[in-house]
């Protein structure tokens, strides 16, 4: 059975640096998508997060698209820096001591507070992980001093869905 998956333009958020579209498809659960037209910082972040779930009636579970982490530098710096100095993170080898690189960033992002406030009074009941992206220390933006190999290698960029639910 073929079915049809249209993904529907919903407004969007006008973002200090860019507009922010929203996209909005039925599936098993509601989906919705950001899709910033430029690099966004966390004010405008969480902005158009509270304005896309200001807009959504219906469904008591949603799944939310960040896409990219690289489209929010203040949250890929974040995801950086929590790697840098994680006991979690090997270095050395530019992967995690347990698990998938997929596993560790979506643990990182749970435990970040300035990414789990962005879903407000929102429940996360999960956070999926794709495709995740790694630079040298060097090329990142680590405090000056940061005690971290220039060469060591940190996740910095993932394709991020949110799974939350309504409160």
């Amino acid at each position: 059975m073929l079915e049809l998956l249209i993904a529907a333009g919903v407004a969007g958020y006008a973002a200090t640096e860019c507009e922010v579209a929203f996209e909005r498809r039925e599936e098993a659960r509601l989906l919705l998508r950001l899709r910033p037209a430029c690099p966004v910082g966390h004010a405008s972040t969480e902005g158009a997060v509270r304005a896309i779930l200001a807009q959504t009636d219906g469904p008591d579970e949603l799944s939310l698209s960040l896409g990219r982490l690289e489209r929010y530098p203040w949250l890929s710096t974040l995801l950086a820096r929590q790697a840098s100095s994680s006991l979690r993170w090997n270095l050395a080898a530019g992967r995690p001591y347990e698990g998938s690189y997929n596993a560790y960033v979506a643990a990182a992002l749970r435990g970040m507070p300035e990414f789990t406030t962005l879903f407000g009074k929102w429940r996360i009941l999960g956070v999926s992980v794709e495709k995740v992206l790694l630079k040298p220390a060097a090329q990142l933006s680590l405090p000056a001093g940061a005690p971290v190999p220039p060469d060591a290698k940190l996740p910095y960029d993932a394709i991020v869905w949110v799974t939350l639910q309504r409160p």
